[in-house]
C-alpha cells in the first residue's frame, strides 16, 4: 500500500485489492485505517469524520465513524449550533465503543 496524492483533499492509497478501491486501484486511506482498527470492511453508508477537520490527518486518534452521511452531518450541525458541548467531547471521547 504506497500513499498517492490527494483526491478532494483527501490521502488516497494504492490498494488494488480492496473491494472498494476506484479504477485506479485508490482507496482513501482514512477508510482503510478505520477498517484495520475495527476490524472489518466499512459499508459504503459509513462515514468516516476527522475530528480536527484535517483531511490529511489520518491517525485514528482523528478519526470518527458515522454509519450514514446524515448521521455525519447531524453532527455538524450540532457543533455549529451549540459550540463543543460536553455531550459531543463525550461521544467523541466513546466513538469505538461497541465497534472494537
Amino acid at each position: 500500500m504506497a500513499k498517492s496524492k490527494m483526491k478532494s483533499h483527501y490521502m488516497m492509497v494504492y490498494f488494488p485489492k480492496h473491494p472498494n478501491a476506484d479504477k485506479n486501484g485508490c482507496i482513501e486511506e482514512h477508510r482503510v485505517v478505520v477498517e484495520a482498527f475495527i476490524g472489518r470492511l466499512l459499508t459504503k453508508e459509513e462515514v468516516v469524520h476527522h475530528i480536527n477537520e484535517v483531511k490529511a490527518d489520518n491517525a485514528i486518534s482523528n478519526l470518527m465513524l458515522f454509519p450514514t452521511q446524515s448521521a455525519h452531518m447531524k453532527f455538524h450541525t450540532k457543533i455549529r449550533q451549540h459550540g463543543m458541548t460536553n455531550p459531543i467531547r463525550r461521544q467523541i471521547q466513546n466513538r469505538w465503543k461497541g465497534l472494537i
